[in-house]
């Protein structure tokens, strides 16, 4: 008997290789996750392990979850975290990262800020400053920007988070600083984005590039990335546009302005969120506001899944309130720069499945960090931009943290060792150098482990 149990062992060893304890910890994380989609969606959260493991950014944008997890884990200076109280519970953006950043627009146009609020949650503001240095340490990486430069960007990070939370909490009542071309910091890098942003709302991009006009009717294109809409969710649709306008951002809207013309289901947008439900609808009616409608007044909205977020409140002793798509839309509230941004913004729970709810723009455009690496490359960008870029991303940071948290309370954190914050940033830095370090020999053991273990990372498809 011992000698088959034994022979089953070995076999069992030969189909699902034994881990390291780095790689089983990945492993496990990734697919504790995305249990459930393995069970749903295989062949989608395959293909999100396979663009994860195409490189450095995107390994970054879908393991989120491991880097909080290690920062809950060690105990060393590694696992060292700004806190203190009353700035343990701030309201975070959750996952800032560059392709997290972007043009979007007000009622005034385009404007620089977080464009996506999938993450947002609440917790230490040190776990999110030390997330946004990683994640602007690993673009500057790709872009190949020397080790020290590298440094220097995240120190100017890490100084405009500082000022900006000592000059709010000086301020009795916060006010809102929205960043525009030229105003306040000059940035060449945020004004040619908000330019090219501002070109593509113009030009109405959403409804020339995955639109087209057919037998008299305008319809999606229909191709591998937009797909019929599965008829039980087609049937659906008009109850769930019904019930999304009842807590749009802007207000229920005429019924006219909501007249449903055609839907899909998107594939292949995103990172994290690439097995993520995804339905794009066009609707036909009046419309007003920085982007106007097509000439036959069609314009796009988009329903996507919400899931939960990169780490759990429960580890600080609290759940989520309400369902995902209402935290992501109140989060999105809450931080972002302009109080008359994402109109359209709502949330609608149907078929179990929480869906945010918010107008397609091809204007609101993310720094791409394949684009910035080819800029910098070239010499467009130099080492002035990429300073002026991360004093604009501290600045954002900071302003979302002391808008919705305490912003006295941070400010204390921060100089508990020097009035100017000299300690907390250079600790920063190096924080920076080691977590990179880390997500390097992560995204190493994560490629061997579907070398090893097959698409799904060993997990079983019920």
């Amino acid at each position: 008997m011992l000698r088959i149990l034994l022979a089953v062992f070995l076999l069992c060893m030969g189909c699902d290789p034994p881990l390291d304890t780095r790689s089983a910890l990945i492993v496990q994380t990734m697919v504790d996750a995305d249990r459930d989609l393995i069970a749903s969606r295989p062949q989608l959260v395959a293909d999100k392990y396979e663009k994860m493991a195409s490189g450095l950014q995107p390994f970054l944008r879908g393991s989120a979850q491991l880097f909080y997890r290690d920062l809950s884990r060690y105990r060393d200076s590694q696992g060292s975290v700004l806190h203190g109280k009353g700035a343990e519970f701030v309201r975070l953006y959750g996952d800032i990262h560059l392709e997290n950043l972007g043009a979007t627009f007000d009622v005034e146009g385009p404007l620089f800020d977080v464009i996506d609020f999938d993450a947002t949650t609440h917790g230490p503001f040190g776990w999110e400053l030390r997330r946004a240095a990683l994640s602007l340490s690993v673009a500057l990486s790709v872009a190949a920007v020397s080790p020290q430069n590298r440094q220097e960007v995240i120190r100017q990070l890490g100084r405009s988070y500082v000022q900006e939370v000592l000059k709010k909490s000086q301020q009795d009542v916060l006010t809102a600083d929205v960043i525009r071309a030229g105003f306040p910091t000059e940035s060449r890098i945020v004004t040619e984005l908000l330019q090219d942003g501002q070109k593509r709302n113009e030009q109405q991009e959403e409804i020339t590039q995955y639109t087209e006009w057919k037998d008299g009717a305008r319809r999606f294109v229909r191709n591998a990335e937009q797909q019929d809409l599965p008829s039980h969710w087609a049937a659906e649709l008009p109850s769930m546009i019904s019930e999304y306008r009842r807590n749009r951002h802007a207000g229920r809207g005429e019924d006219a302005s909501f007249v449903i013309v055609d839907a899909i289901q998107r594939f292949g947008s995103g990172v994290a969120s690439l097995p993520n439900l995804r339905f794009w609808v066009m609707v036909q009616g009046t419309r007003t506001g920085a982007a106007q409608q097509s000439p036959q007044g069609e314009w796009l909205l988009e329903l996507k899944e919400e899931r939960d977020p990169p780490f759990p409140t429960e580890w600080l002793g609290r759940g989520t309130l309400g369902t995902n798509a209402q935290r992501v839309f109140l989060g999105a509230l809450e931080l972002s720069a302009s109080a008359t941004s994402e109109a359209d913004l709502g949330h609608v729970l149907y078929g179990g499945v929480s869906f945010q709810v918010r107008r397609v723009l091809r204007g609101r455009r993310d720094l791409d960090v394949a684009r910035l690496a080819e800029r910098i490359a070239s010499g467009r960008y130099v080492q002035r931009d990429l300073l002026d870029l991360g004093w604009i991303i501290g600045k954002l940071l900071a302003a979302g943290h002391a808008k919705n948290g305490n912003a006295r309370a941070i400010a204390d954190v921060l100089t508990q060792q020097d009035l100017d914050g000299t300690a907390v940033i250079e600790a920063l830095i190096a924080a920076s150098v080691l977590d990179e370090q880390r997500l390097n020999q992560d995204l190493f053991l994560f490629q061997e482990a579907i070398l090893r273990r097959g698409p799904l990372l060993g997990a079983r498809i019920p």
